[in-house]
């Protein structure tokens, strides 16, 4: 996990840049927009490793809501034919139309509007908002950085899932899985 929490660092570093050439934050303190439609979002195995020690120093009624959360997700993708094993080879992007726009396609670990494991939260969460290359093409959230994208440069995301697919492999792990199911296997073990 030291590679891991080496890269989050980087990144961190990697993201105070960005704030610093842009005046602050790009991303409103009460906006959570980026963690709805995101139950199908795969995890990488060395994320997933962190994100289980932010569940488990949660209070045990907050993880039975977080695990509620999943499973209620987890029954609805199921009615619709989706498995973990037959959601993930597009990423989750397919079945996350099933639940879009409802309760069951928030990040189970979003309450109230806040992340219950924000210091332990994904690559990808810890860049959203901010101008990213993903390998084709320059992405960002749709409400920052409009219009002025081109003018910064981008964090690497491609470069960071990379390592995170690479570390991953260290740990015997291969493929990524849908958070909802993630995290239903991590409050369970």
């Amino acid at each position: 996990m030291k590679s891991y929490h080496a890269l989050v660092t980087e990144i961190m570093r990697d993201v105070q840049r960005l704030r610093a050439e842009a005046g602050g934050s790009p991303c409103p303190t009460n906006c959570f927009e980026c963690c709805r439609n995101t139950a199908t979002m795969a995890i990488s195995e060395v994320e997933a490793r962190d994100l289980k020690v932010g569940l488990e120093a949660l209070p045990p009624q907050i993880r039975s809501h977080i695990r509620q959360k999943a499973a209620q997700t987890i029954k609805v993708l199921k009615a619709h034919g989706y498995t973990a094993e037959n959601i993930t080879p597009d990423s989750g992007m397919e079945a996350i139309g099933v639940i879009k726009g409802t309760l069951e396609g928030e990040c189970p670990m979003l309450i109230g509007g806040v992340c219950a494991v924000y210091e332990h939260r994904p690559v990808i969460c810890r860049v959203w908002g901010y101008p990213l290359h993903n390998g084709n093409e320059l992405a960002c959230c749709h409400k920052t950085f409009i219009g002025q994208r081109q003018r910064f440069q981008p964090l690497n995301y491609t470069r960071y899932w990379r390592e995170c697919r690479n570390l991953s492999r260290e740990l015997g792990a291969t493929q990524k899985t849908p958070n909802c199911y993630l995290v239903a296997r991590l409050l369970s073990e």
